[in-house]
Order: structure tokens, then sequence, then C-alpha cells
């Protein structure tokens, strides 16, 4: 047992685990804080900050690690990424400077959103350090610097809002801790990395843009369609409900997390394996099987959202939450579809149907996308509820569609 403990699998295994659960939880647990120690339109302005911060962050980041994390006969050198991402980093901070001069919002909200963009631009650029790491299969000291820096973040964060009761401040303190973190990491590993020198090279720059250009439009789209609700009650609404809509959107996203493993672990491989060993029939009854799964874990999720979701919600956030019981279930609702969406969107990728899956997104996305927003324009909070359901139960049915046609297609040759 202890030797499994240590061994570089688990511990690889181990670490990714953990940096992605404290990054996951980043943003909640700092609406939480801020909720019960600063106010719920502080708790709104950083929600809203995220939900833009997110979007900007895609380009920062352009879908390059992906690329970066599985190179291991180094098409591109280390020095190039940083090149690439710094390139990125600085075409993305101008946009967002941009931004918050044509938005022209008042000095809290402007600082709050570029104190929280300097934190996930902090990350962004720890990103490629810590991608070279995975690229040569030092996956868990990866996950050591990433849980760190983001602990330490939150940990800032969450003692500084408890002392101070100003959410500028906390945040400010998290993005500099964040930093002296990430640096220190780095700097113990300077060897590692040696010489850190950021290559910019306009055919590299151009390499990556034509590779990575597909899954940056369907990384956006997915990302603007997620964030819209909370952007738009920003944009037409008052923080506060940005913040309640954030609250309500909890148990949705508890429900995420627990489909993330049967869906996405380690049954994705074995299903992966069924299509390219051309075992269509299994693989067909192997995707119905977990939908099926997704199905049944629906009805506890709701019955418990039902009854129990705005009580636990009220004194956990410390707010009443009882004027909206109603916005809760349709919340909750809306967002069964988006492991819905994700799901067979990754199945159409293990099928080499990148290209059906991200005009599925275009397409539908450029109608729900604006609908959404008329929604909220025309109903605040109560629109801001039924937006998951508009936006991601249309995609789910469309990918799905495409799935089946796919592989209808496919058996039927085999017959």
């Amino acid at each position: 047992m202890k030797e499994k403990s240590l061994s570089t699998e688990f511990q690889n295994h181990f670490w990714t685990v953990i940096s992605e659960g404290i990054a996951a939880a980043f943003l909640p647990v700092l609406i939480l804080v801020t909720t019960r120690f600063v106010g719920l339109e502080p708790a709104g302005m950083i929600s809203y900050a995220a939900a833009v911060t997110i979007i900007f962050h895609v380009f920062i980041t352009f879908s390059a690690h992906n690329i970066q994390r599985v190179d291991v006969r180094e098409e591109f050198c280390f020095r190039e990424y940083l090149g690439f991402r710094t390139a990125t980093a600085a075409a993305a901070t101008a946009a967002v400077i941009l931004f918050l001069v044509i938005a022209g919002f008042d000095r809290l909200q402007t600082l709050i959103i570029l104190f929280y963009y300097f934190i996930f631009l902090t990350d962004a650029f720890a990103d490629v350090f810590m991608g070279d790491f995975h690229q040569k299969g030092m996956i868990r000291i990866m996950g050591r610097i990433r849980a760190s820096g983001f602990f330490i973040a939150l940990t800032a964060f969450c003692v500084m809002a408890y002392t101070t009761h100003d959410v500028m401040t906390s945040l400010l303190t998290a993005g500099m801790l964040m930093f002296i973190v990430y640096f220190m990491w780095i700097r113990f590993y300077r060897s590692h990395f040696s010489p850190i020198r950021a290559i910019l090279d306009f055919s590299t720059i151009k390499r990556f843009i034509v590779i990575m250009l597909p899954v940056l439009v369907l990384t956006f789209i997915q990302t603007y369609l997620i964030s819209a609700p909370r952007i738009f009650l920003g944009t037409f609404d008052v923080y506060e409900m940005v913040a309640i809509y954030s609250i309500l959107f909890t148990p949705a996203a508890m429900y995420n997390l627990l489909l993330y493993t049967p869906l996405f672990g380690s049954p994705m491989p074995r299903t992966s394996e069924a299509y390219a060993s051309g075992q269509l029939k299994r693989f067909y009854r192997r995707i119905h099987v977990m939908l099926l799964i997704m199905a049944a874990a629906f009805i506890p999720y709701i019955a418990i959202t039902w009854f129990f979701g705005v009580p636990l919600l009220s004194w956990l956030y410390n707010v009443d939450l009882a004027p909206f019981k109603n916005q809760l279930l349709w919340v909750s609702i809306g967002g069964i579809f988006i492991p819905a969406t994700t799901f067979i969107g990754t199945i159409l990728i293990i099928m080499r149907k990148q290209k059906a899956y991200m005009y599925s997104h275009i397409i539908v996305g450029a109608i729900v996308g604006p609908l959404a927003g008329v929604l909220v324009w025309l109903g605040g909070i109560n629109g801001a509820a039924y937006s998951n359901l508009v936006i991601f139960l249309p995609l789910s049915i469309v990918v799905y569609v495409i799935f089946q046609y796919i592989i209808r297609r496919k058996l039927k040759k085999e017959t």
C-alpha cells in the first residue's frame, strides 16, 4: 500500500485531482466568503468579474496548453510556447483595458475586474511552465504548483475579507501572493527551463493560430454561453442579482462535479477504446448506459434541490433565498444539460467529428445566446433562471441528433 501511495502514477493522479479541485472551488468560495463578510453586492461584482475574466482567459491560453501537454516530440520548444503566451496575454490585456474603457464601470467594479483578471493572468503564464512539467511526465509537480498557488490565494482572500471587510484589498492580496508562490516554484526549478526566454516569432505564432483556431472557437462559445447569464444580469440588472444567480447555481455545479467521474473518468477511455477497436454496438451501448446514469442522478438531485436547496443555501450564504425557490428549480433543471452537452460533444471528438461539434455550437449559440440576453433584459433574475435551459437544452439535442445520425450510418455500413 505504501509503495502504491508513493508511486509516480499515484502522485500524478492525486495532485491533479487536488489542484483541479482547489481551482474549481476558487470562485464559489470567494462568493461565499464575500457574501458573509463583505456584502451581497461585492459578491455580485466578483461573480461578474469572473464571468468577464474567463472569456478573456480563453484568448490568453488560446488552448495552446492542449498541444503543449501532449507534445512529447517537442514540435514546439518551451521558449516558443512562452513566446506565444506572451503575445496572447498582451493582446488579451489590451482587449480588457479597451473593454473597461468602453463599458464605463465605476472605480470599484473596474478595480475588481482588473484584480481578478491579474490572478488568472498569473495562472495563465504559470500554465506554460506547468505544461512543460506535464509534457515531461512530471505531472505531480505541475499539480503541486497549481494547488499551492490557488490554495495560498484562496486562504489570503478569506483572511483579508474576514479582517478588513474590503473586497479590493482581499483580491489584491490574493493575486500578489499567488504571483509570489508561482515565482518561487519557477525559480526553484529554473534549471529545468534554462534558459527562460520567450521566442516571439511571427511564423511560429501563425502556426499556433492555424492549429488551435477551431478549438479556440469552440472553447470561446462554450465559455461565453456558460458565463452569459451572469454577464447579462450585470449589464441589465443589479450586482446583487448576479450574486443571487451564482448562489442558485450551486446545486447545478455540484451535480456537474459529481457526474464528472462516471462520465469523464475511467469509463471514458474504455468507451474510446470500444470505438477505436470497431466495436460500434458496444460503443453505442456504453454511451447510453452513461446517459441513463445521468438521468437516474437527475431525480434525487432535483428532489434534494427542491426540498432542501433554499434552507441549506440560505444558511450557508446567510442570505434569505425563500423568494427565489422557483428560480432555483429552473436554474437547477437547466444545469443538467451542461454536462449532457459536454459529454456528447466529447463522444463526437472521439469519433473525429470536431467540426460538427464546433458548427453546432456556432449555429445554435448564435441563436440562443442573444435570446438568453433578451430573457434577462425583460425578466431580470427570472429570465436568467431560464437561460441555461434555453441555451443548453437545444445544444444537447442538436449534438445528440448529430451523434445518432453518424453512429447509425456507421452501424448500417456494418450490416
